[in-house]
């Protein structure tokens, strides 16, 4: 017996031969239809070999008049439910066999052979009632054949048409899922002015679509009685359909491939849920320039974001895309979180145990960032200085008064030059504590001008005065000047350093320069020299205000005394009397360590020879390397080190040197992309 699944091999083989049915297990609607429109085997004698039919051991076989036989009005007729079988020798009922209750009956699946009274015999098996139930059957399958051509026809148009509409649907939910825009509105009934985005564009299509136009009218007619595809059930199986869609692409283009990075970022959701992005950058090979893709493969929920939690995330969104990460993974990309950079539990680090060639990349722009926060918080005077700062912002944005005072006051002290805003400090922007100080220094006059009025206004309310006394006196305070120019000082060093970090053509090379080169310049601030030129700085500045502010020097400040306790051998070191010593060694001195502390440890890392070997590709470097003809003798030594299963640094070299010297041939031949 033989499966279903080969009966085409099967029909090929016997043709019409009824002798298929006792290898067929169970027949389907198909091979039904099939035979019964082949019809009955009916072969003549004279289509045999021998002219004749076979013979049994008795001499008898079977005769072709057996295929007619003659009605009561005496017209002849053809038998088309008899088939004979050449292979076997056998007669068959085809409409038994394909249309009778029991099938496993001798005329339906065995065959009948008893040629002695093999008429009678046939006319026994047409008058039965198994078989007169199965010529009606067969009779009304005939009969339906027109009927059914009709219906299949009307089934492709339909299938036609409602491709026609969810082409429509298709794009309107791409149009939707690229601006980012909501799907379904509040109410969503067809008498509603507003029914979502979603129905909303369906309505504007069908202005230029009789399908989709014709469509929407039977669905408003019918309801729920047809199928309606504009239903936000519909709206969910296309949105599914699509991301399904994009995720199995990116998925083979990923494997094409072979060699990818990940980045990763958390975030807590309006729904108080903590959100984990991961993003897959690669090479797409498919596209006409090798282009790079950074894609969206998943968002998922979590409840802990330790490095542990993460990194059973990542493994089961890889598992799922089945990307083999533990060998192709080649660079990984987060912020400075404690669990995703941390050496021993961070995600980095345990990723990195079982792929040693993860190299983890952290934003040099946001290190440096970081670097300037702990900065700004070093000390009680910084945190004061950028406080108020903050304040200050607040206090004269928030109402239009203020605002239009403060304008109204640099045009008086500032004529022809262009307004100025204050700007926040407690914001994501990595330059918004430089850019903040800076517009503090430029429009220093008409701030002091705009509080000074407040704090004297009759209409102003008691709370705005003492704001604006509060400021005031703070702004026109040594400390403040001296907090301020010392920032000021860091700021004209570090700033120019964070706009070249976040440089779209970045030297690598000089990058890696830069960073060692500020930290030299931070720690030559130290100096008992710089600390002097500060406090020129800082008499010049309050010398220029002299004539219309009053500037509030140090203060000296109390020791408090220590009791001596009985058994102390001496008593505790006092600190200095002279205010001015006291903000060296409290604020100047602190917040120069600090930054001198934090550049040494965030931008010492073990990646940074790789970074000097990938800099060696850029066009700069390229130039360089064509025109003296040679390369550092340490080139892509960091390279092996991390990836050396792939490839050895010697390779590197002689591939390198060949790809320089035609470098600027190629160049001149075929467009660049611009990354």
């Amino acid at each position: 017996m033989i499966p279903n699944d080969l009966v085409e091999n099967q029909l090929l083989k016997f043709g019409n031969d009824p002798a298929i049915f006792s290898h067929v297990k169970k027949l389907s609607p198909e091979f039904v239809d099939h035979f019964f429109k082949i019809g009955a085997a009916q072969p003549t004698a004279q289509e045999l070999e021998n002219r004749c039919f076979p013979k049994d051991s008795h001499g008898r076989s079977f005769h072709e008049n057996w295929y007619w036989k003659t009605i009561p009005n005496g017209e002849v007729v053809r038998r088309k439910w008899l088939s004979y079988s050449l292979t076997k020798n056998k007669l068959y009922c085809l409409f038994c066999a394909l249309f009778g209750n029991n099938y496993k009956t001798n005329w339906g699946k065995e065959g009948f052979c008893n040629w002695k009274n093999g008429i009678l015999k046939i006319v026994v098996h047409e008058t039965s009632e198994a078989h007169i139930m199965a010529s009606l059957k067969a009779t009304c399958k005939e009969a339906a054949f027109p009927l059914i051509k009709s219906l299949n026809e009307k089934k492709n148009a339909n299938i036609v048409f409602n491709k026609q509409i969810i082409h429509h649907l298709i794009d309107i939910t791409l149009f939707l899922g690229r601006h980012c825009l909501p799907f379904r509105g509040h109410r969503e009934g067809w008498n509603e002015k507003l029914t979502g985005n979603f129905k909303d564009l369906a309505l504007l299509l069908a202005k230029y679509s009789p399908a989709l136009s014709a469509y929407i009218t039977e669905v408003k007619l019918k309801g729920r009685k047809t199928s309606n595809f504009l239903s936000w059930q519909r709206q969910n199986q296309f949105i599914n359909a699509i991301s399904t869609n994009i995720k199995n692409t990116v998925q083979k283009e990923i494997l094409n491939a072979r060699f990818f990075s990940i980045s990763l970022d958390t975030t807590f959701d309006i729904s108080k849920k903590e959100q984990v992005s991961v993003v897959i950058r690669y090479i797409n090979k498919d596209s006409e320039n090798c282009t790079v893709n950074e894609r969206l493969v998943a968002v998922r929920e979590t409840v802990m974001t330790t490095g542990q939690q993460l990194f059973l995330l990542i493994e089961e969104i890889f598992k799922e895309m089945n990307i083999d990460w533990k060998t192709h993974l080649i660079g990984q990309s987060y912020d400075g979180a404690a669990s995703m950079r941390g050496v021993y539990n961070g995600l980095q680090a345990i990723i990195k145990q079982q792929n040693p060639c993860a190299t983890y990349v952290w934003c040099w722009a946001h290190r440096l960032s970081l670097v300037i926060v702990d900065a700004v918080s070093s000390c009680t005077e910084a945190r004061d200085l950028f406080g108020n700062l903050e304040t200050l912002y607040d206090f004269i944005s928030s109402s239009k008064k203020r605002m239009s005072l403060y304008s109204e006051y640099q045009t008086k002290r500032y004529p022809g030059k262009p307004l100025r805003r204050l700007k926040r400090v407690d914001t994501t922007r990595w330059s918004s504590h430089s850019t903040a100080l800076q517009t503090l220094f430029y429009t220093y006059d008409s701030i002091l001008d705009t509080l000074n009025y407040l704090q004297n206004d009759i209409s102003s309310d008691r709370i705005c005065c003492v704001k604006a006394k509060s400021l005031y006196e703070y702004m026109l305070s040594e400390r403040f000047v001296l907090t301020a120019l010392t920032f000021k000082k860091m700021f004209d060093i570090t700033s120019p350093l964070s706009s070249f970090l976040q440089g779209k053509n970045i030297d690598l090379l000089a990058a890696v320069s830069y960073v060692k080169s500020v930290d030299k310049k931070i720690l030559t601030l130290r100096s008992e020299t710089e600390f002097q030129v500060l406090l020129k700085e800082k008499e010049e500045f309050i010398t220029s205000k002299n004539d219309e502010f009053d500037i509030t020097p140090l203060i000296q400040t109390r020791v408090r005394r220590k009791k001596v306790m009985a058994g102390d051998m001496a008593l505790d070191e006092q600190p200095s009397q002279n205010p001015i010593q006291n903000f060296k060694i409290n604020t100047y001195i602190t917040i120069i360590d600090i930054i001198n502390t934090q550049l040494s440890e965030r931008f010492n890392e073990s990646s940074i020879p790789l970074i000097k070997d990938l800099a060696l590709f850029q066009k700069k470097r390229l130039v360089e390397i064509t025109k003296s003809g040679k390369i550092p003798a340490d080139a892509f030594n960091g390279f092996e080190q991390v990836y050396g299963k792939f490839i050895t640094a010697a390779d590197l070299r002689r591939d390198y040197i060949q790809f320089a010297s035609v470098y600027m041939e190629l160049e001149k031949s075929v467009t660049l992309p611009n990354k």
